[in-house]
């Protein structure tokens, strides 16, 4: 069984994109497999058919993922059209956490005092250089990356206080 492990983990892992559900439903297949053993004719390879009852276990736990995808419609999916729908999934949930952390980013530091505020909307927001920076406050280089790091430091103590707070 170990030699047809990577088969199904490599199916498992396009299929899902994630390596703990891919190692779960690796270990899934193969007990199917056991509990099937009897059903198994040895018209094909034995990889084949242990191939093909992953393929369809990764086609059920879809059809019940995506009910609004029809019977037909699942069986007409490309592999890639499979992926590409998992993709976009993945990547809309990643834009949405991404937004998330640049509200959170933007609301701390809208909270900082103006003096450490402005260095760092210039430079991360605005995406202007130390020096451009330096020139347009008429700072210092070490002052403004002083300002800068002592920006990051409180809104870090403010992150770490929150989440000591959550723990609690």
């Amino acid at each position: 069984m170990n030699r047809y492990q990577g088969l199904i983990y490599s199916q498992a892992i396009k299929a899902f994109r994630n390596e703990t559900e891919a190692e779960d439903f690796t270990q899934d297949i193969f007990l199917k497999a056991f509990e099937s053993l009897s059903t198994f004719q040895g018209r094909s390879q034995f990889s084949t058919w242990l191939f093909v009852i992953a393929r369809n276990e990764i086609i059920r736990r879809y059809r019940r993922e995506h009910p609004e995808i029809s019977g037909l419609d699942t069986l007409l999916l490309t592999e890639s059209e499979v992926e590409k729908k998992n993709e976009t999934s993945s990547e809309q949930e990643t834009k949405l956490l991404k937004q998330e952390i640049s509200e959170k980013i933007r609301s701390l530091v809208e909270s900082l005092p103006e003096l450490y505020r402005k260095p760092i909307m210039l430079h991360y927001f605005e995406n202007m250089s130390y020096k451009e920076i330096s020139q347009k406050l008429n700072l210092k280089m070490n002052t403004l990356k002083s300002y800068i790091f002592r920006g990051k430091e409180i809104m870090r103590d403010w992150l770490n206080k929150e989440e000591n707070e959550k723990q609690e």
